[in-house]
């Protein structure tokens, strides 16, 4: 890890527990152990590390985004596994790359505290947890109409159901506390007993 991968490091971890204003410019040389006069020539000031961040999270989301854009309709008929592909596709986008990363489960922490103080990470929390995973979830229960899951008409429905579920449990195991393996093994537990027959 460089020195300004570290200075990003530990800005985020004292950001997403105390606040952005809570935490100061010597706090994270502090943490860090280097001089103030390090951490300035990696960046400007503070506001420049959290906006070095939001670019980052921005770019990886972007990213994500642009893979599911890019995935291949299932197949038509029935698959062997109920929702076989549904599963595989919120394990590897919406838990592995998003939820369950350690980079991305600290913005989403940094959005919910910054969101009262600063418009764009409001713009973006909105956009990253309520927008976006919706708009997913309706490609996908879409794309399992298609092979006869359930009737068309009702995936309005169901997404709406769905990503409500998925919010809350969201909020229960993985911003509730530290992020745990053992709260990550429940989370995907129970979000796959949901698309095998509970809510949906």
């Amino acid at each position: 890890m460089t020195t300004k991968e570290k200075i990003m490091d530990v800005a985020l971890h004292m950001f997403s527990e105390r606040g952005y204003e809570a935490v100061s410019i010597r706090d994270i040389c502090g943490e860090v152990g280097i001089k103030e006069s390090t951490l300035y020539y990696h960046f400007k000031n503070k506001m420049d590390i959290l906006d070095s961040l939001i670019a980052k999270f921005k770019d990886h989301i972007n990213g994500l985004l642009s893979h599911i854009d890019e995935m291949p309709q299932m197949p038509s008929g029935k698959t062997k596994k109920k929702n076989a592909g549904s599963t595989d596709i919120i394990d590897s986008y919406m838990m592995d790359s998003y939820l369950f990363d350690p980079f991305c489960n600290l913005m989403i922490r940094l959005m919910m505290i910054e969101q009262f103080h600063n418009e764009e990470m409001r713009a973006l929390y909105e956009k990253t947890m309520f927008t976006d995973p919706y708009d997913i979830y309706l490609r996908v229960f879409r794309m399992l109409a298609t092979q006869g899951t359930f009737p068309e008409s009702q995936v309005d429905a169901i997404v709406r159901r769905y990503h409500a579920y998925m919010t809350m449990l969201t909020y229960r195991y993985l911003l509730n506390g530290e992020l745990t393996e053992e709260r990550k093994k429940v989370y995907k537990k129970e979000v796959h007993a949901l698309m095998n027959g509970g809510v949906i």
